[in-house]
């Protein structure tokens, strides 16, 4: 855990990605989830964004809020003018989460991704900065 928190940290030094934890309001110790900003590219003014939630934390519409928040924070101090959002074609929760937060659908990333010893699809949403919501 420990490497895998100081390689976040070189990233972020290195202008790559940052990632944030999403903890409790009333407990910093009860980790609820994450989310990421990630394959920066400031020249081309656009990044990635995730997040996931521990299973005891969804339904509450966190991930919506956790997203949101991302978002703001993207581009009030990235100037960014494109931010990627993919996930599985059978992440429905996902894909329902970019859409409240204003993510448009463009379609979908075939065999984007290694899965499991295969190779995995990606639903691709994008947001720009006039489209937050």
């Amino acid at each position: 855990m420990r490497q895998n928190l100081t390689g976040y940290e070189e990233m972020r030094l290195r202008g790559e990605a940052v990632n944030f934890a999403v903890v409790e309001a009333t407990d910093h110790e009860l980790v609820l989830g994450g989310a990421s900003v990630y394959e920066v590219a400031l020249d081309q003014g656009r990044a990635a964004a995730g997040s996931w939630l521990a299973p005891h934390a969804r339904g509450h519409g966190l991930a919506t809020r956790t997203l949101n928040l991302l978002v703001g924070w993207v581009f009030d101090h990235l100037e960014l003018e494109r931010l990627e959002l993919t996930c599985g074609p059978d992440n429905i929760a996902s894909q329902r989460v970019a859409e409240r937060c204003g993510f448009t659908h463009e379609g979908v990333l075939r065999s984007h991704l290694p899965f499991r010893g295969s190779r995995r699809d990606s639903v691709l949403f994008s947001l720009l900065p006039g489209e937050r919501l």
